[in-house]
């Protein structure tokens, strides 16, 4: 099936759906955010280099609408559940970037996949 190409400066969020928890002990223990829409996006090599650098790894890089989320409950080393992905599973937040030159204006986040999955005690 054709694609519409992505115009420059224009952000689409048909990828997928995750959620933001937060984790205490290695146990999920609340839903920060539920149902985002999210975008795949490509790991430069700049960015791939310097999380390298700073002794992480980023295995995903994903944009979510900032007008939808409240980013000031995000913060780093929260556990993003990924859903309806073939490659779906639980990575922390390695890094955050709000991008206001966007349409509409994203937040990235730089995420590392979790080797050993947390248990969810959400209730």
């Amino acid at each position: 099936m054709p694609q519409v190409k992505n115009s420059r400066g224009y952000e689409t969020f048909t990828d997928g759906l995750l959620t933001i928890c937060d984790a205490d002990e290695r146990v999920l223990v609340k839903t920060k955010l539920d149902n985002i829409r999210y975008g795949k996006r490509p790991v430069g090599v700049t960015r791939f280099w310097q999380a390298k650098t700073a002794g992480n790894k980023v295995d995903k890089l994903v944009a979510v609408p900032l007008e939808t989320v409240d980013a000031a409950a995000i913060e780093i080393n929260d556990v993003v559940v990924v859903k309806n992905a073939p490659v779906g599973g639980q990575y922390q937040i390695v890094q955050m970037q709000p991008k206001f030159d966007t349409k509409p204006p994203s937040l990235y986040l730089t995420l590392e996949k979790l080797v050993h999955p947390f248990k969810d005690g959400r209730k």
